[in-house]
This record gives structure tokens, C-alpha cells and sequence, in this order.
């Protein structure tokens, strides 16, 4: 089980990766939107779940990593985090079905999230 996560917060980031890996997960970093949507352009890589942060600078937000990966992996859960919950649509989880994970967080919450999600790592 592969997750892409996307944070620009680097101690976020490291975090959450470890934690994920310490569960089992496969994760693969990135600390943009613009690059989470140019890894998406290159040949497949199949990933289980998205966990990306909502704001991010460099012009590629948290909503438009979600529409890349919805785009190209439609049946993936989408999680996605911030500590401004009031920016993200409330149509996004019933037309989309993100979720929303409202920084700080815990790695156990993202964790237990997944396990909900797509489930514990084999």
C-alpha cells in the first residue's frame, strides 16, 4: 500500500512519513503541489490513499493535488489536511469524498484515518 504524501512543512512531513512507514505503509514524499502534479504526469505509479496539505505556496494548492490524483486514480481516498478548515468546500467531501484531517494532528489520527480508509497495511 502505497501513500503520496504531499507537505511543504518539512519536519510535517518527515513526521508523518516515518510514522506512516513505522505502520507499514509505503510513502512516497513530496513537499509540493507542483511536483505532486508533475510526479502524476509521469508513467503510472499506483498509489492506495492521498494525504496532502491544503495550503502550500508555489501556486498548486491541496484542492488541485486532489483533482490530479481524482483525475488519475479516481478510486483512491483523498485526505486532506489543514489547520484552516473554514477554506475547504463542505461539497468536497459529498460530491468528492475527501476527507478532512484539521491540523495539528497526531500520526496515530492519520494513521487510524488510513486504517479506516483503505485498512492496515498487509
Amino acid at each position: 500500500m502505497c501513500v503520496l504524501l504531499v507537505e511543504d512543512e518539512t519536519l510535517i512531513r518527515e513526521v508523518m512519513a516515518e510514522s506512516l512507514q513505522d505502520a507499514g505503509y509505503e510513502v512516497v514524499e513530496v513537499d509540493s503541489g507542483s511536483v505532486a502534479v508533475e510526479m502524476l504526469r509521469q508513467p503510472p505509479r499506483r498509489f492506495t490513499a492521498l494525504v496532502t496539505d491544503f495550503h502550500m505556496p508555489g501556486g498548486v494548492d491541496g484542492s488541485q493535488v486532489a483533482a490530479s490524483v481524482r483525475e488519475k486514480f479516481p478510486e483512491i481516498p483523498v485526505i486532506i489536511a489543514s489547520g484552516r478548515p473554514e477554506a475547504l468546500q463542505p461539497r468536497w467531501r459529498d460530491d468528492y469524498d475527501y476527507r478532512l484531517l484539521r491540523k495539528p494532528y497526531l500520526p496515530s489520527e492519520l494513521i487510524t484515518l488510513l486504517h479506516t480508509l483503505i485498512g492496515p497495511p498487509a
